[in-house]
């Protein structure tokens, strides 16, 4: 299959990872401090990250050379029309976008409600135009403390109406599932769908936890779970969905190479794997690079690309009459 003549999903998209490098650098400007970099090329090594790092953290710690160009409400709006432009220019027609509100809207001291109206008007606008369907997620941030996760929750509820789920993430170790049981179970009153950053630099027990302690329906990650068949068995018994980002888990050093990758294996062991890009400007990609990937170098054949497909049509968190809808318009491929 010609992929990049294909339509395609990806649920697991951040907002603050998406950002164009030539935006970065109109955003500092704008905003009167200039970085020294005059291009995107001069810019790549700086606010890109190309290579496996030592850790998640130091993968994040790049991240802030970005948020710093988070200074104003119509940043916030650009990068949001943007990132679903770039969607469009992939092929992707079904799209989850996730951000902190605490991450994106902080560095600029913008208050919250204000900038969460940019985002819905830049997505929104550019979603309609591009024909893209796109659901947002509000995601809280642990690094961020407990208080800042009430914050969002009271966050989503104010927007419930323009929220598809909402996501635990950031720095996974130092906070173990257990943590937030209460504030998931918040959550799930307000009737939004659970996804959390699990299983990504933390062991297989952080996912059983995420999973039977949290209610999560979906892993953001998870390929820890490989490594012990019980938490397979769990995930796969519970209809989890796994939102695999393969360059992303190689660069933070989810998983020690490519080639030891287990998508593939998770995949055909019957759990609901799906492929993403995680932050396609932080690593200089995009979606159908990933299926490339998938096919290239880890082995997934047609039909293996058409299943994970499929799994992201039947986990995504949009409404099942616009998935539907979706579904019918473009992506008839997969009963070809």
């Amino acid at each position: 299959m010609e992929l990049r003549a294909l339509a395609t999903c990806d649920l697991h998209r951040h907002l603050e990872g998406a950002v164009r490098l030539r935006t970065i650098l109109d955003l500092y400007r704008e905003a009167g401090e200039p970085l020294p970099e005059a291009t995107p090329e001069e810019l790549a090594p700086r606010a890109q990250v190309l290579r496996p790092m030592e850790s998640l953290e130091e993968v994040l710690e790049v991240l802030r050379l970005v948020q710093g160009s988070f200074r104003s409400y119509d940043a916030i709006e650009r990068i949001s029309r943007e990132a679903v432009e770039d969607l469009a220019a992939d092929g992707v027609r079904l799209a989850e976008l996730r951000f902190s509100p605490a991450f994106f809207f902080s560095p600029g001291g913008l208050d919250w409600d204000l900038a969460m109206e940019r985002v819905v008007a830049g997505v929104g606008a550019a979603a309609a135009e591009l024909d893209v369907a796109v659901g947002l997620i509000a995601i809280f941030s642990r690094d961020y403390g407990i208080d800042s996760g009430w914050r969002t929750v009271a966050f989503a509820e104010r927007h419930r109406e323009h929220l598809v789920g909402f996501d635990i993430a950031g720095p996974e170790l130092p906070y173990p599932p257990q943590t937030y049981v209460e504030l998931a179970r918040a959550v799930h009153e307000l009737g939004l769908p659970l996804t959390a950053h699990y299983g990504e630099s933390g062991p297989p027990a952080y996912v059983r936890d995420a999973v039977e302690l949290l209610g999560v329906r979906r892993l953001a990650h998870g390929v820890a779970a490989a490594q012990d068949p019980e938490v397979v068995a769990l995930v796969r018994d519970r209809g989890v969905g796994l939102d695999v980002c393969p360059t992303s888990n190689v660069r933070t050093r989810a998983v020690p190479s490519l080639e030891e990758h287990p998508a593939l294996r998770l995949l055909r062991e019957g759990l609901l794997v799906t492929i993403n890009t995680d932050d396609p400007g932080l690593f200089g990609i995009d979606l159908t690079h990933e299926l490339e990937l998938c096919r290239d170098e880890l082995g997934f054949t047609d039909e293996d690309l058409r299943a994970v497909t499929e799994n992201a049509l039947r986990t995504s968190f949009l409404p099942e009459p616009t998935k539907a809808a979706v579904r019918a318009r473009h992506f008839g491929w997969l009963d070809a």
